[in-house]
C-alpha cells in the first residue's frame, strides 16, 4: 500500500473530527494497528479494510484505491493456491476461495488468484467487495442445489448463491471447516439406518446442525436401454466383463453400492475398486450413455438427463445441513422461501424428486 492510500485514511479521520483512538473503537481495531494503517506501515487485510471504511462512511476504494492495490484478499484454501479465477465468499468472519475448475469454469469469477502467501491464497478482486460478502455457499451433489441457486439468482432478494457439486462426506467436512454455508447430505448409517444425522453428529460441530430436507429421490443402477435385461438388480454386478462405475469415498451413492454388494454375497472389491471412478450422480450417467462404464450407482433424475434405463434400489432423504445460527441469516431464510415455494417443487418433481417435505425441519443436531 502507498504512502498516498495511507495517508486518506487519516484525512478521513481528520476530516470526522475523530482521534486514532476513536477510529480504533468503530473499527474493532487497537490504536497502534491505526496508527501503523495510516503511516504505511501496515496494509490491512479486507476485513479490516472494510471496517475502516464502514467506520469512517465511506467506500473501500474511497480510502485505498482499488481493493488489489489495498490488500491481498487472502483466503483460506484446501491445498496450495491454483492460479486462476475463483468464486469467493465470507464465511465466519474469514474469506474463503474455491477454484473455478472443471463444471465450475462456467461461474463468474470474483477474483483472480494471483499468488500464495503463507498458504492463503492471494486475489485480485473483480467484484466489489462488498457485493462478494453476499455470496452463499451451497455444496453437495444434488442438481436440485443447482435448480435452487438458479432460481433465487433470478429473482431480486439477498444474497448470491453458489452451487459446488460435492460427495456428502465432502460437503459436511466443509461445513466443519467453516467453507460453506449449506451442506446437502444423504448418508444412511450403516447400523441403525437413520439418515443423515448420524455422520452429522460425528462433525463435533460446535454449534447445532439443522437438517432440513430437500427432497426424497431413488438411487440406482443406471443402464443403457439395451442392457435393461442384463443389469436387473444389485445381484448382476457379479456378472463377468460388467464394468462399474464407482463413486469417490464417502459419497453416498457410493456407501449404498458397497451395501448392496455386500448384501448380495459379492466381493466388496467389485465396488472398491471399480472399473472407473468418476465424482458425481451425473458423471456415472454419462460414464454409462457414453459407454466407457456399463452400469453404476445414481439418482434417477441422472438417468433422465441421458435418456437412460433405471434400475432402483433405494429410496433416500436428502437434508440440507446448516448451523443454527446460520438461520438468522436473510439470505438463508429468502432460500428457505423458495425451497418451500410451489414452483420449485413442482420442478423437482418433474425430476423424479418426491418433493413433499421440502422445507421441512427433520432434526437439530448436537455434537457427540
Amino acid at each position: 500500500m502507498t504512502d498516498r492510500a495511507a495517508n486518506r485514511v487519516r484525512e478521513r479521520r481528520e476530516a470526522r473530527g475523530l482521534s486514532q483512538v476513536a477510529l480504533a473503537e468503530r473499527a474493532r481495531l487497537t490504536r497502534q494497528s491505526v496508527g501503523a494503517i495510516e503511516a504505511g506501515r501496515a496494509t490491512p487485510a479486507v476485513d479490516v479494510a472494510l471496517r475502516l471504511a464502514s467506520a469512517l462512511d465511506c467506500s473501500v476504494e474511497d480510502l485505498f484505491g482499488e481493493p488489489s492495490a489495498v490488500a491481498d484478499l487472502a483466503t483460506e484454501t484446501d491445498a496450495p493456491a491454483a492460479l486462476g479465477r475463483a468464486a469467493v465468499a465470507r464465511i465466519a468472519d474469514r474469506w474463503v476461495s474455491y477454484p473455478l475448475e472443471q463444471d465450475a469454469v462456467r461461474m463468474a469469477a470474483d477474483g483472480i488468484v494471483t499468488g500464495e502467501r503463507r498458504g492463503r491464497a492471494v486475489v485480485e478482486p473483480l467484484r466489489a467487495l462488498a457485493e462478494v460478502e453476499e455470496n452463499v455457499v451451497m455444496m453437495g451433489c444434488a442438481t436440485g442445489l443447482g435448480l435452487l441457486a438458479d432460481r433465487l439468482n433470478t429473482r431480486p432478494g439477498p444474497g448470491r448463491f453458489l452451487w459446488f457439486p460435492r460427495s456428502s462426506t465432502a460437503a459436511l467436512q466443509a461445513l466443519a471447516r467453516q467453507r460453506t454455508h449449506v451442506a446437502g447430505v444423504h448418508l444412511v448409517d450403516a447400523r441403525t439406518g437413520e439418515a443423515n444425522v448420524a455422520d452429522v453428529r460425528r462433525l463435533g460441530h460446535a454449534e447445532p446442525i439443522v437438517l432440513i430436507t430437500l427432497a426424497r429421490w431413488e438411487a440406482g443402477l443406471i443402464v443403457r436401454r439395451e442392457d435393461a435385461g442384463r443389469v436387473r438388480g444389485a445381484a448382476d454386478l457379479g456378472l463377468p466383463g460388467l464394468r462399474l462405475a464407482g463413486r469417490e469415498a464417502g459419497a453416498g451413492a457410493q456407501r449404498l453400492l458397497e451395501r448392496e454388494v455386500r448384501g448380495h454375497g459379492l466381493p466388496l472389491e467389485l465396488a472398491r475398486k471399480p472399473h472407473l471412478r468418476v465424482a458425481g450422480h451425473l458423471d456415472v450417467a454419462r460414464a454409462v450413455a457414453m459407454g466407457a462404464a456399463d452400469t453404476g450407482v445414481a439418482t434417477r433424475d441422472a438417468a433422465m438427463a441421458f435418456g437412460l434405463g433405471f434400475v432402483p434400489l433405494a429410496e433416500e432423504r436428502y437434508d440440507l445441513a446448516v448451523p443454527r445460527e446460520g438461520l438468522d441469516d436473510s439470505r438463508v431464510q429468502r432460500l428457505l422461501d423458495v425451497l418451500v415455494s410451489g414452483e420449485f417443487r413442482r420442478e423437482l418433481s418433474a425430476l423424479a424428486y418426491d418433493a413433499r417435505q421440502a422445507g421441512e425441519r427433520v432434526a437439530e443436531v448436537r455434537a457427540a
